[in-house]
């Protein structure tokens, strides 16, 4: 999609794979979830999410960590009179689907952002529960 210049498409794409890949990180780790093990929205994703906060990490502590540091930008939550986010952001990419969020940087860094998530989740074991 993006190597033929329809970077809003590649975008909106990208934006929901790692939407989907949220809540499959959530649904497969119980701590995520509310009680009843309904989806407990975005800032309770983001109060699980791994951080170093070890003098001393072990690489392990560090690659978690570094794999998921982008999620508390890519997630912030803006309302009315706020502007529209500039940086690449999963809220407005999905309701406010604007020249001010869809630009060429805000798609390559959406790839970005779900392939590098995808690879280093995959490649530490995280267990991810996609429901549809």
């Amino acid at each position: 999609m993006a190597e033929h210049g329809m970077f809003n498409g590649a975008q909106a794409l990208a934006a929901n794979v790692w939407d989907t890949l949220i809540r499959g990180l959530a649904f497969a780790n119980s701590g995520w979830l509310k009680p009843n093990g309904q989806w407990p929205g975005y800032a309770k994703v983001l109060e699980n999410i791994p951080a170093v906060e070890d003098d001393d990490p072990t690489i392990r502590q560090f690659r978690e960590a570094a794999a998921f540091l982008p999620f508390p930008q890519a997630l912030k939550t803006f309302w009315p009179p706020d502007p529209v986010p500039q940086n690449f952001n999963r809220h407005a990419t999905a309701h406010a689907a604007a020249t001010t969020q869809y630009t060429l940087v805000n798609a390559v860094t959406a790839v970005m952002l779900v392939v590098s998530v995808l690879r280093d989740i995959d490649d530490m074991g995280y267990p991810i529960q996609i429901h549809a």
